[in-house]
């Protein structure tokens, strides 16, 4: 009977190890604004960003995508994630008052970026703000009003 105790608390042992994943699944939430910033070049930006998450979503990262600078289309892409515990299907979507940013260095080329967001409320109409990069002066951003 012992051996056969000694074995099972063993084995819970082991599967318990293997639980030792807290996150829940990420999903893209509701984005409301994007900001406009101005930053020096090669430099980091906060950049900020207004989102409307469900009751369920919880604001996790957020990751930007300059591959499009580089291509010659002049996009910053922004890709908020939360994550979402539990089911959304009793409460909808309330916009924050305070900012999510995005953290990222800025572009080393001089001029104006557009930055954009994937919005899954409006999936055919991303969101859009600009980052405009100068070679000297201080970095500076505004968050406009929810919408």
């Amino acid at each position: 009977m012992r051996i056969c105790t000694a074995t099972l608390a063993a084995a819970l042992a082991v599967l318990a190890a293997g639980c030792g994943n807290d996150k829940c699944p990420t999903e893209s939430p509701e984005v409301n604004t994007l900001g406009d910033c101005t930053a020096l070049a090669n430099q980091t930006v906060d950049y900020p960003l207004r989102l409307c998450p469900t009751c369920n979503q919880t604001p996790s990262s957020c990751e930007a995508d300059l591959s499009g600078v580089g291509a010659g289309s002049g996009t910053i892409f922004l890709n908020p994630t939360v994550e979402a515990c539990t089911s959304s299907s009793s409460c909808g979507a309330g916009c924050s008052l305070n900012p999510t940013t995005c953290t990222f260095r800025a572009p080393s080329t001089p001029g104006t970026y557009v930055v954009s967001a994937y919005d899954p409320a409006h999936p055919s109409t991303p969101k859009t703000g600009t980052l405009t990069v100068s070679g000297s002066g201080s970095t500076s951003c505004t968050l406009p009003p929810p919408i």
